[in-house]
């Protein structure tokens, strides 16, 4: 089994390019079984994979007391006996409100601030982080009750970049059991997250009670789950692809608004519009992670039926209205 799971994670960073000869890899470390274990891994794994180097960032959100300084003081210690730099920082997000965000969202925030941050002081150009093929099954079926695009159904990316950083996720093909399994085995200590098992987040209600219900019909459904993400992602990268193409058609019109011209858009399929409003949206504020599909419907009706002088309101205090020649997209 111990050669197994090593094989299955250089099976799966050959499969997504993942890694390269002189990367220096920053391993995101909070105390938990999968990101020891991916810390284990690469650790053995990094003269066959030519890294330059290994560093270790783990970050306390302030969120769970003496707990969570407990979980960063054993990230230290396994660093230190693999004798790899541990960089860590502590912020507090307790009692932090938000309007727009949930705390996980601030959380993810945070973590990826101070990843990018210390990317660049340690010279790493990539970061690894322990999400497992579990992780991506949870992220797909919350989207998916929650209602999410194809870009949100196809999940967690393998890899992507964020600036010059590589984001990588080594254990993606791996299930949290095997994982554990094989700590346990060698008798590697790990550190557990009470939080986990509350139900207090939408996460661990799906993957403590809805997973397990559904599993009963096919006990396979994770790996299902997984490969339905894979098979979307093949057609989100030639939308994506297709997309960088249609750029051309957005052009900016003043500081506080965008257009795209109405014969540029109106000739493209569907779900290729979609995207090109939604690369427009983001440009300019627009909060996409709050439109509808009734909101994608009003702008899909707005370019093909619409009259000059119509307009629809959304998220982010953005405005589209439509002219006998462009769609204009601005703040109200």
């Amino acid at each position: 089994m111990k050669t197994e799971l090593m094989e299955q994670v250089l099976k799966t960073v050959k499969n997504y390019d993942m890694l390269k000869a002189r990367d220096a890899v920053l391993v995101a470390v909070s105390g938990g079984p999968d990101s020891v274990f991916l810390l284990h891994a690469l650790s053995r794994l990094k003269s066959k994979l030519g890294l330059s180097g290994i560093f270790v960032a783990n970050l306390d959100h302030g969120l769970r007391g003496a707990e969570s300084e407990g979980d960063s003081l054993f990230v230290k210690k396994v660093s230190a006996k693999l004798g790899l730099e541990c960089i860590h920082r502590r912020v507090k997000l307790e009692g932090v409100k938000s309007k727009k965000y949930s705390t996980e969202e601030l959380a993810r925030e945070a973590r990826y601030e101070f990843f990018s941050e210390t990317a660049g002081k340690t010279g790493a150009n990539v970061l690894a982080t322990g999400h497992t093929l579990d992780d991506q099954a949870e992220t797909i079926l919350m989207r998916f009750i929650k209602g999410a695009s194809l870009k949100g159904i196809v999940g967690i990316a393998p890899v992507r970049m964020e600036g010059t950083l590589r984001i990588i996720r080594p254990l993606i093909e791996l299930e949290k059991a095997r994982i554990k399994n094989y700590l346990d085995l060698l008798g590697m200590s790990y550190r557990i997250d009470r939080t986990n098992s509350e139900p207090i987040y939408f996460r661990n209600i799906v993957r403590n009670d809805i997973i397990p219900y559904l599993e009963r019909y096919n006990p396979r459904l994770k790996r299902a789950l997984f490969n339905l993400a894979q098979h979307l992602r093949e057609d989100f990268e030639f939308i994506e692809e297709e997309k960088s193409k249609a750029s051309k058609y957005i052009s900016p019109s003043g500081s506080q608004a965008i257009e795209i011209k109405l014969k540029d858009i109106v000739i493209q399929p569907s779900a290729l519009q979609k995207e090109i409003l939604r690369d427009a949206l983001n440009r300019i504020g627009g909060e996409v992670k709050r439109l509808s599909f009734r909101h994608w419907k009003d702008m899909e009706s707005l370019i093909k039926y619409k009259k000059k002088g119509d307009s629809i309101d959304l998220p982010g205090a953005i405005r589209i209205t439509r002219t006998d020649e462009v769609l204009r997209l601005g703040k109200l």
